[in-house]
Order: structure tokens, then sequence, then C-alpha cells
């Protein structure tokens, strides 16, 4: 089976691995802001987060705007005429634990808590809440359903339905919140559906019975119109939480075209009832923007949706506005994030949760973020007792059942600096910031018209800015890891000399008319990581392309008949074949998680002309579909020179376009690592009859279209253009007319277009180490590379290197799987897909390994999932894991049953790709008392092997003499040579 994408229990238990304990931090509420109805002066007021000295957005003395120019480079511009979103709140998730726990306190500390949660005058003002809709893995009791049914019976009228689970102290807790801020919106959701609605028949796993959409959909009026009743009502729901999540606790999968139908069948339910709750699509993680587009992308279905909920478990904020450029006129909210026990201090988890999900996350278009649990026991519980669910989480409070004190922990206070200043309806509006390392911010203006500034010193280092309003400016220092917020009305501009007039911002908004107001469009040169690029004459063009936006081109699909397909993996249900005999319902799997440099080839029998491919992963296999990648060809199938186009993949169908070019073999290589499987279920390759053109930036457009141009400091032009109108619109995009872009009704098209000679030439310069064995890590370093990897890649002779990290200045990879022992050659290609130059390299073979018949494996610490002799099975998709972040003493033992004679051991993670122990000693003993040290390492990496003078021993120990919090120990394979 494949691995359907990160939801919390793959990203705790799986990619990131966990620390056993975490030290909450002791302390208190904070004491609200009494903000006045602010005088137009010059003060500004500050709050304050020392995290080093445990002080907590805490009042400072006021800073003054001055009229005066400032020429620091880091200067932050705030400017008020320039909006953006309108901001609904902040908040967290009102789960089962988190009530259940505040109802065991007596009646007044619990008025007192809810005040210092939710009262905007006396606390810090939270205005969003989460309510999930029956059980989720935080539950005082087992599993529910608003419409339980025994075992094999089914309810379609739901005559059962009934939220009397709630009654005692969920929705006493939601009415409490409301009443002390009645501007708190409420969003729910389910992690799964009745259990008969499904395929498991449980409330784990499985996926909806078709025949049971609009029962579902009657589902959500029940629960809306009956929390209603109850006082509580309801501004968001998502139909799914984690659809793509595979937890044994409540969820199921649910496809993006599974959703789609659900929404139409909620929103004409909701039509019909009279509803005007909204619905947020998707509600999982960032980096699968294709599944929210897809539903975006079908008009049924994206008339009733609203926007898109994200987590935080894997991606980056920056998916947040490549969604909302490619749909400008949807929300966007961060509807789950989490802090926990794989973090390893105060400042990781504030700098998280502040910088990340809540500067960041609003700087992407976010109109609100929500954190996970109000409220957590000491335990990290309760947790849902039918289920095995994982006590690593953190809430925003703890709260001791047994004695009723509570702790006020990181993530409140990270929440403080935006929930307790910046008032529902605020709109976020123009500052630039200086990314991850400096001071990173964001601004707002709030309805009464006063500003605030939220500012994180991400660096290293104490760092002192200026803020510019205007004609005014201030300087302030904020030292490392710390955070202030600012708050102001003024500052009474004077004269016409600007505080900032030379800012450094490489963004541009476009901003463009629609049916329902203006749109704004960003460029920001990150997002170009994301998007697909070809290399064309002198150019790069990089381009987006909405989900239900396409390519058209000329000529017409080319006959399969003489096609081989091959790939560097597959299992035996799923060989390469299946991608080319014409039949959607049979695919291609790798049939692992993918890893940067997996390949599918085609070869077409003969050179040909074409200028597109076509891969489907189809409908009922989206859970498995390419994602990043590169496109090369080549005449003989060795030599493949440079990548022709890149892209980010996406569910179902994939169009790649390309310039008209002739090849006998065609493939497409994997450029990241990733949970799911890359699947195929079908592809095309459209031969050309006519014209050489390719993608440029269209120069003219169709009356109805909008079309905007800017230059960027580097040269790159970029040109967007945007629909308007009700219907799907064309226009050209070559020189030649050949390639005509289709644009749906909301949607934008971005084009960025620089030229080649503009890159830097790559250059070589070491390589290190020079010998090592497949999978083992080397680095690269020069010159010119690029800041991402783009066109770029490393060989080993006609092998893709599997890169792990890619900068202008170095390259840090893996050594391909399967190379045959000897010399070889490596050579890198830079981002423009230039040569760079290369070396040779040695790759050795350790011969066979040691039988391990009868080889028993302890550890010091291991998983209740992954137990020690998991390292000694032959399968390298089961591990060992520790189960806790790896620590000094932490160990593994083999007993080999007998003496052995030996010299190298290999420690290998296999798909625990991050689990490795960083540093380790390795001792030998005969009689598994006494330990003879024979190896110290300090470069730990996925694939380790450890040489040592040749031993004669019967047992073997490695220690762990790491201290990595954040990352389990993992080992899939151990081995033993001589």
């Amino acid at each position: 089976m494949s691995s359907y994408g990160l939801g919390r229990r793959q990203f705790l238990a799986t990619a990131v691995g966990v620390a056993a304990a975490w030290t909450q931090i002791s302390g208190n509420a904070i004491a609200a802001p009494q903000l006045k109805q602010a005088s137009r002066d010059n003060s500004v007021r500050v709050w304050l987060t020392d995290v080093s000295a445990g002080k907590w957005v805490a009042g400072q003395d006021d800073v003054l705007f001055k009229a005066r120019r400032t020429a620091n480079p880091l200067t932050i511009k705030i400017d008020d005429s320039v909006k953006y979103q309108k901001v609904q709140g902040f908040g967290a998730a009102m789960t089962d634990s988190s009530a259940w726990l505040i109802d065991k306190l007596s009646p007044a500390e619990r008025t007192k808590l809810m005040k210092e949660l939710f009262d905007p005058s006396k606390g810090i003002g939270l205005s969003l809440l989460r309510s999930p809709m029956g059980a989720t893995d935080f539950n005082a009791s087992g599993n529910y359903s608003y419409n339980d049914m025994p075992a094999g019976q089914t309810d379609p009228t739901l005559s059962n339905f009934s939220i009397q689970h709630d009654v005692p102290y969920i929705i006493p807790a939601l009415r409490q919140a409301l009443s002390l801020n009645p501007s708190i919106k409420v969003m729910a959701n389910p992690w799964s559906p009745p259990g008969w609605m499904k395929t498991s028949d449980s409330m784990i796993g499985g996926t909806l019975k078709s025949e049971y959409t609009s029962a579902l959909a009657d589902y959500f009026v029940k629960f809306i119109q009956a929390y209603g009743e109850a006082g509580v009502p309801i501004s968001y729901i998502s139909p799914q939480n984690e659809p793509m999540g595979t937890p044994t606790w409540p969820g199921m999968f649910l496809s993006a075209y599974q959703e789609a139908d659900l929404i139409q069948e909620i929103g004409k339910a909701f039509e019909a009832n009279g509803i005007s709750t909204k619905i947020l699509a998707w509600d999982h993680n960032w980096d699968v923007p294709s599944y929210p587009e897809t539903i975006f992308s079908d008009p049924a279905a994206s008339k009733y949706t609203a926007g898109t909920g994200w987590h935080i478990y894997s991606g980056n904020p920056n998916y947040q506005t490549l969604v909302h450029n490619d749909y400008p006129s949807k929300e966007t909210f961060i509807t789950e994030a989490t802090g926990g026990v794989w973090q390893d201090s105060d400042q990781t988890a504030f700098s998280e949760a502040l910088g990340t999900w809540i500067i960041n996350g609003t700087r992407n278009w976010a109109n609100g973020v929500m954190l996970w649990n109000i409220a957590l026991d000491p335990d990290r519980g309760p947790l849902n007792s039918d289920t095995a669910g994982i006590p690593m989480l953190r809430g925003l409070l703890t709260i001791d059942p047994a004695d009723g004190r509570v702790t006020y922990n990181v993530d409140y206070h990270a929440l403080a600096h935006a929930s307790r200043f910046v008032k529902p309806g605020a709109r976020r509006i123009y500052s630039n910031t200086f990314g991850e390392g400096s001071i990173e911010n964001v601004a707002f203006q709030n309805p009464d018209g006063s500003k605030v500034l939220i500012a994180h010193n991400s660096g290293s280092a104490a760092k002192t800015f200026s803020v510019a309003d205007g004609t005014h400016s201030f300087d302030y220092t904020l030292n490392a890891g710390d955070a202030v917020t600012f708050t102001y009305s003024g500052p009474a501009q004077s004269g016409r000399t600007p505080a900032a007039t030379k800012v450094s911002d490489p963004t541009h908004d476009f901003t463009f008319k629609s049916a329902s107001g203006p749109v704004t469009v960003t460029y920001d040169p990150a997002l170009l990581l994301y998007q697909n690029s070809i290399r064309t004459g002198n150019k790069l063009v990089t381009y987006s392309l909405p989900i239900g936006a396409s390519v058209q081109t000329t000529g017409r699909a080319l006959s399969r008949s003489k096609w081989t397909a091959t790939a560097s993996a597959q299992p035996d249900w799923g060989v390469a074949a299946n991608a080319i005999d014409g039949d959607i319902n049979t695919r291609w799997s790798l049939g692992h998680g993918t890893t940067s440099g997996d390949w599918f080839q085609i070869d077409l029998g003969s050179p040909t002309s074409f200028n597109k491919i076509v891969f489907d992963t189809g409908v009922n296999n989206s859970f498995d579909y390419v994602t990043k990648y590169q496109i090369y060809v080549s005449n003989d199938g060795v030599d493949w020179g440079s990548a022709i186009a890149s892209g980010s993949g996406g569910i179902g169908k994939i169009a790649v376009t390309l310039p008209t070019r002739t090849a006998q073999y065609i493939r497409i290589v994997s450029t990241a690592p990733s949970g799911f499987w890359w699947a195929i279920g079908d592809i095309e390759v459209y031969g050309s009859a006519h014209g050489t053109g390719s993608i440029t930036a269209p120069a003219a457009i169709p009356n109805g279209l909008q079309l905007k141009n800017w230059t960027s400091k580097e040269g790159e032009q970029v040109t967007v253009a945007f629909n308007g109108t009700t219907d799907s619109k064309s226009f050209k995009i070559s020189t030649d007319g050949s390639y005509t872009y289709t644009l749906p009704s909301g949607t934008s098209a971005m084009f960025t277009t620089k030229k080649l000679s503009s890159f830097p030439s790559p250059t070589f310069s070491d390589f290190k180490p020079e010998r090592g064995m497949p999978r083992s890590k080397f680095t690269i370093r020069g010159s010119g590379f690029g800041d991402a990897q783009g066109l770029g890649t490393a060989y080993f002779g006609s092998s893709y290197a599997e890169i792990d990290t890619w900068s202008d200045t170095s390259i840090s990879a893996y050594v391909p799987r399967g190379l045959p022992a000897g010399k070889v050659t490596v050579s890198v290609k830079g981002a423009s897909g230039a040569d760079a130059g290369g070396s040779s390299f040695d790759v050795i073979d350790l011969g066979p390994a040691l039988p391990r018949t009868g080889w028993t494996a302890k550890a010091s610490d291991a998983s209740q999932w992954d137990a020690p002799g998991n390292m000694l099975d032959g399968n390298s998709d089961t591990r060992y894991s520790s189960g806790t972040g790896q620590y000094d003493g932490l160990w593994i033992q083999v007993d080999m049953g007998q003496t052995q004679i030996f010299s190298k051991i290999v420690l290998d993670v296999g798909g625990s790709v991050s689990d490795y122990a960083r540093s380790a000693d390795v001792y030998v003993s005969m009689d598994g008392t006494d330990w003879t040290k024979v190896s110290s390492v300090a470069d730990g990496q996925r694939v380790h092997l450890i040489s040592f003078p040749t031993q004669t021993a019967r047992y073997i120990k490695v220690v762990n003499t790491g201290n990595v919090a954040r990352s389990w120990w993992s080992v899939a394979e151990f081995n033993a040579y001589n």
C-alpha cells in the first residue's frame, strides 16, 4: 500500500520523529492591553517577548515616530493605502478533550480562564474556534458520531441523529466563549462521518460510499441546525479533516473528486435549508495545492466553496499564495497547527508558531489562523480511548484535572501577539519583510484605523531595524529569537519627503477588477519553485497553470504501438507498461515513497517530434500522483543532457508543454522526496504537426481579459493575465500562434521570463568525499549553481543523484542506488541547465554482508510500532525506531548469536530519511557485558558505513552521542561486513 501524505500521525511518527518529553512553560496569563481610542500622535505602544528571559508579550516604554528619513537597509515600510485580505481572527480548537478539561475546573477558575482566552478587553481575545464534529484522537471518551448505529445497520434518513454527546461540556464551553466575544466565528468539521456511511463500516479508515453522499450532506444540515438551536452558530465547515491522511483514530479517505461531489450536495442542502455557513475545501497540508484547485476548477462545486483550509505538517505557507494567485477570490485559513515534544526548545516552538504560522501565514493571504487543542492535560491527553493516539502534542494550555492547575504554554503567548491587537475585520496592509534569518513581519489596520505591526527576529544575532510610515520613522533593536508587537494610530504626517525611499522588496502586486471587487495577485520569486519552467531559445519561461487551465498545441496524440516503458522501480502489480496500455484503471507505481532521482521513461521506438506530454493518475487513483519533476529527452537513452522543463505536478492530469523537440526517449525525473508514491495511469505524447513555437508571455489578449506587466530590478519580465469574466477565455502564448492558453473564469496566469545569459556561469570546484557506497552522502562545492535546483542536476555517469539540498555554492546529495563498483564520472548542471564541470568518484563494493540467521536485537528505547528486530528482517520497508528524540546515550545492540569476524557495519534508515544518528560510538563485546569502543563518528547520514580495525566479537552496540530531539533514531537494516 502507499503512503497517502502527512497527517498529524505521519508528521509525528514517521516524518519528524519526536522527543520523549518537553518542558512546558510555567506561566500566567497575560494582562490584556488597555487599548484606548488612540489619538493621532506619534507615540507607539510596544509589547515584547523575550523567550530566554521568560518575558511574554510584556508592555514596554513607548517609542516615538520622528519626521526623518532613514537609510537603514533593514527598514520596514508601512503603507495603509495598499490593502490585502480581511482578517477574521486567530484562535484554536475546542476539542472534546479541551472542553472536558475546562469543565473540570471550578466555576470561578473556569470563568477566569475563559476570560483570559476570549475576552477582547481582559484577555487575549481569541476570535476563531474550531469545533470537531464527533470523535477525533483527542477525546475524553471513545469514538462517537452524531448518528451511530450497531455494526451492519444503517440510518439513511438520520432518524437517530443527536448532538447529546456535546451537551454536557462542549456546547457550554462554546457558548461561554461566544458570550465573552460575540465576534467569534466557529468552524466545524468531522474526522469521520458515521461509520455506516463508509466502506470500512467504522469511524476508522475507509472512504465514503457514494450512495450516502446526500445523507452526509443532510448530516451537516442537522448539525448546523442543532448547534444553532443550542446557541452556537457555525460560520464555516469543511467536509473532511485531512482527507488524504491514514490515522489509527477516526478518519476517512476522500479524493478531490469525491469532495467536489460532496460539496455540491452540501451546498444544495444548505441552499434548500437557508443555511449561510461557508464551506472550506481540503483542510489538510500545504504541499498539495492541486487538491483544493481541483475543487475550484469544478464550477458546480466552486460556487459553494468559499476557500481553503490548510494544515502545517508538510510544505510551507508559500503554497497559500500559489493557490490565492490562481484563484484570487477564494478565502484562505490555517485551520490546524500544533506544537509538541519534537520541538527542542521554547525558542523553536515560539518561532514556529509566531514566525511561520502567524506572520508568514497571514503574509501568504490567511484570513485567519487556528492552532489545535486549546487545552491538554500533563500527559498530553486525554486521548481517544478506542484508538492508538499519540501523546506528543501541546495545547495552548496545560490543565491538570487533579488539582486544577493551569499552565500557559508558548503557543498561547505566540497567538497573543496577534489576537490581542489585530481585531476581526482588520485588513492586512503593505509591509516589506526580510525573510528567514532576519526581521520577519506583518502589518494590519484595524477597523478603527489603528495599525499593528508584528515583528520577529528569526536570526541568530540582535538586529536594529527601522519602521517607516509616511514621512516618519523610528528605530528598534530586537534580540535574536525575540518578537514585538507595535500598535499606533499616527503618525501625524508632515511635509512630502517619505521616510523610506529605498526599500528592498522583491515582490510585486498586480490588482485587477472582478465582479466581487478588486483582486490582487502577488509576484514573489519564491513562488517560481512551484510553477512550470521551460527552456525556449535563449530564455527561461516560468509560468503558472491553475488546475482547470490548459495549453493547447498543434498536433495529435502519437500512436503508442511501438512504445516501451521502464522506470527506476516498479512493483509486480504496477509495472511501467501499465502507463502506456491505454487503460486508465491500470497504472505504473513507483512502489515506495518518492525520492529525488526516481524516474519513469518512455522509448518512442524511433526519433519523433513532439511538443506536449500528458500524464494522468486517474480519478480512482488520485492519492498517488507525480509531484515535483524535471523532463529530459535523449536520442540514445544514455546521454540525457540538461532538463528541458520542470514543474510541481499535481492530482489528476498533468500537461507538460514544450518547445517542439525531436527525440526517441523521454524521461520524467523526481526532484524532491514525498510521502506520496508516484503513479501514472495513462500517458500521452502529442506530435508536432507544424510550427516551431513555444510558450511565451502573451503580448495581447482578447476583450474581457486583463493584462499587466512589470520588470524586476534583476531583469525578470513578469506578465499576469486575469480573467474577470464569467466564462473561460483563450489567448495566444507563442509568436507563431500555435500555442493557446485557456484561462477559466476567476483565475490568473503568471509568466516570468528571464534570459539564460543573466544566469551566472556555474563552476564546479570540489567534491567530497571522492569515494563511497551507493546512497552515501556527498557534497559538491562551487559557484553559480543557482539558488534552487530549477533545471539543474548532478549525474553519476547517466544516473541521477538524489538531491538533498541545493544552493548557489553547494549541492548536497546522495550517490544513486545500484551503481556498480568502480570509477564513475560526476557532472553537474546549474539551475539554468548549463554545464558546471565535474570530477570522478570511486564507488566501493563491500562484498556480501554476514549472514544474519539467528541474530537478535534490542534497544534502550523503542517505538510500540517499530521493534528492534525489524532492522534484521531483510525488509527495508520495516524499521526499528526509538519512539523518542535522539539523546546522548540512546543505544541499539545486536547479538550475532556466535563469535564473528568483521570490520564494518552499515546502518540504513530506509525511508525514514531524517531519522539517522548524527553522531555515535560503536562498541563490541564477547559477552554482552564488557565493551570495547572501536569507532566514533560525527558525520552521520542516511546510509552510514562505519569502518574500524577488524574485530572478533559476538555483540555490537551503537550508542547515539547526539541530542536531536526533533528526530527519532531509525534503522531499517543493520548489516556487518568482513
